[in-house]
């Protein structure tokens, strides 16, 4: 009896391939889309609050080289200018009212120029002057030194030094009656807000506390400096 062994073709192709519908198709991308939907405000709050770290940083820097200024320049955290008489005799600033290579940050950073790059935040996208920061001219006005102890009833966590400015400003000092104009306090979004550097070199998202509603919260009830500080 012969035996008759049953070989498949060489030629034989399966007719039953996998794939997917055009269903499953769909499925799979609205999936997708909601995925997507979900991760992308995130990834975009990563990338706000990693901007507003290195702005952070960029400030607290900022604060460690105003106190090597300080040491040198018996307590005054920035440099002031020479008095004005149109100003009360207080210290003219020496910001965009000077040649570049005369305003302050020149006095502080090393090598000397005006627009370093730690003077921008990553937020603030082609900011005025090339400076995302501002200085409290507060400070100069009631000659605050980092060693005084006459701050209005305030400490040292309570007084800013410097902050974040509008983009479209140029100042690089927020002097009196110019809060509203040129602080920002929204460079971060309304989750972060603005950094600030206060008078004790932190950094914090906090803002200060002004005494009465519709004050300047930069302005330390202090009586205004009178002659100028030398």
């Amino acid at each position: 009896m012969s035996l008759h062994v049953w070989r498949r073709p060489m030629n034989f192709r399966s007719k039953c391939k996998a794939g997917f519908t055009l269903v499953e198709l769909l499925v799979v991308l609205m999936i997708m889309a909601v995925l997507m939907a979900l991760i992308m405000p995130a990834l975009a709050r990563a990338r706000q609050r990693g901007a507003q770290v290195v702005c952070e940083s960029n400030l607290r820097q900022i604060g460690m080289l105003l106190m090597l200024y300080m040491n040198e320049n018996k307590g005054w955290l920035y440099p002031v200018g020479v008095p004005d008489p149109k100003n009360g005799g207080r210290p003219a600033t020496l910001g965009t009212n000077v040649p570049r290579a005369q305003r302050w940050p020149v006095y502080i950073f090393d090598p000397p120029v005006y627009n370093p790059p730690i003077m921008l935040c990553p937020s603030d996208y082609e900011p005025m002057e090339e400076h995302s920061y501002l200085l409290n001219q507060h400070l100069s006005d009631h000659a605050i030194k980092y060693s005084g102890s006459d701050l209005g009833g305030l400490f040292v966590t309570d007084i800013v030094v410097m902050g974040e400015k509008v983009s479209n400003k140029g100042d690089y000092y927020m002097e009196r009656y110019e809060f509203q104009a040129v602080v920002e306090p929204y460079r971060h979004g309304t989750g972060y807000g603005s950094n600030y550097l206060y008078l004790d070199i932190h950094v914090s998202t906090t803002p200060p506390n002004a005494a009465e509603a519709g004050m300047d919260p930069w302005d330390p009830p202090v009586p205004l400096a009178t002659p100028a500080p030398s």
